[in-house]
């Protein structure tokens, strides 16, 4: 059983929300609600007892997957630390879940003695508990309805598709840079997810052949409005442009190295988690000072950003701040990097 969860979690091959699920019943919302305490989940069940959800629960990590492999939920109300089968928490392994992008998580937090929750990370809410029961489904009613969408400012021109390679590139970054330097606003504007479409469709000639794989999964965030998918959105388009930017790899092993180095940041999150858990700031100082210094020498940017808050934030003995920074790496590594199994392609692409 642990290992089955480890393969579906923390060793993320696919998202852990299978590509296959039945459907609720037609205009029926579905609600996941992941909570190990089993007071707290009655109670969130009887507030929700009248209402016309499709409701599914799950009190630990493994019945949470098995839930998730089964349908889609429209929402999911998650106690941010249930812990995964290594002992993390199930909250980063689903936030990092690109399958799971488009569907709002709210955490569900112990209030504190001034009454406000604890910090939420990247969740699209939080609900405190215990519950008050007669706020609580117009609170849950708001999250399956809200839009969380920005207006647009500008619109996005696709780009026309040339012959010459060099033009080709020219417009990747021209269109990359525009949607970059009007974020969050250029995520929904009219043209994105077209111009993302149209790019992908005329890079195939470029020397990065992954570019237009990277370009639809942008296209496909451009339509989705939760917190992940606007983080998410924003570390792809920002790695796209990278791509665009770099020279071809000519170097024997460098490909690999790139996807092994990833692979390795990969494995490396179990222990990380652990040491935040055992409040080892020091390890975690270390670590942070490590990927700052690395993570640009491999060509991945962002995660030297995501290095250097790291040992700032374990410095000040901010777990909070951890907490949500693990979340992005993890999230980071699932974007770019390649299961293994995929290597193979990673390589010939990139």
């Amino acid at each position: 059983m642990i290992r089955n969860l480890m393969a579906a979690l923390g060793r993320r091959k696919e998202p852990v929300a299978a590509a296959m699920r039945p459907a609720p019943t037609a205009g029926q919302k579905a609600i996941l609600i992941i909570e190990d305490h089993p007071d707290s989940l009655r109670a969130m069940c009887l507030a929700l007892a009248d209402e016309t959800y499709r409701l599914e629960t799950a009190d630990t990590a493994e019945a949470a997957i098995q839930k998730l492999s089964s349908f889609h939920p429209d929402l999911i109300l998650l106690d941010s630390q249930v812990p995964a089968a290594d002992g993390t928490r199930l909250a980063r392994h689903l936030l990092a879940d690109a399958e799971l992008a488009p569907v709002p998580i709210v955490a569900l937090t112990e209030r504190s003695t001034h009454g406000d929750p604890e910090p939420v990370g990247r969740f699209d809410g939080h609900i405190g508990k215990p519950i008050d029961a007669r706020s609580f489904p117009g609170r849950v009613r708001a999250f399956l309805e809200s839009p969380r969408q920005e207006p647009s400012k500008h619109a996005v021109e696709p780009p026309l598709p040339t012959t010459p390679a060099a033009d080709r590139r020219k417009q990747a970054a021209e269109l990359l840079y525009a949607i970059e330097a009007d974020l969050p606003y250029s995520q929904f504007a009219p043209g994105t997810g077209t111009g993302l479409q149209r790019l992908a469709e005329v890079v195939g000639g470029l020397e990065h052949g992954a570019l237009a794989g990277y370009l639809q999964q942008a296209e496909r965030l451009s339509k989705a409005t939760t917190a992940r998918s606007r983080s998410r959105f924003r570390s792809v388009i920002r790695f796209c442009r990278e791509l665009v930017e770099r020279d071809p790899d000519v170097a024997p092993g460098l490909v690999e190295l790139r996807a092994g180095y990833l692979e390795n940041r990969r494995a490396e999150m179990s222990s990380l988690e652990h040491a935040l858990k055992n409040g080892d700031f020091a390890a975690l100082r270390k670590a942070g000072h490590n990927l700052k210094g690395t993570g640009a020498a491999y060509g991945f940017a962002e995660l030297t950003d995501i290095g250097r808050a790291l040992e700032a934030a374990a410095k000040d003995d901010n777990a909070a701040a951890i907490e949500a920074l693990l979340d992005q790496i993890d999230a980071y590594i699932g974007m770019v990097g390649p299961s293994p199994e995929h290597r193979g392609d990673y390589a010939a692409g990139i």
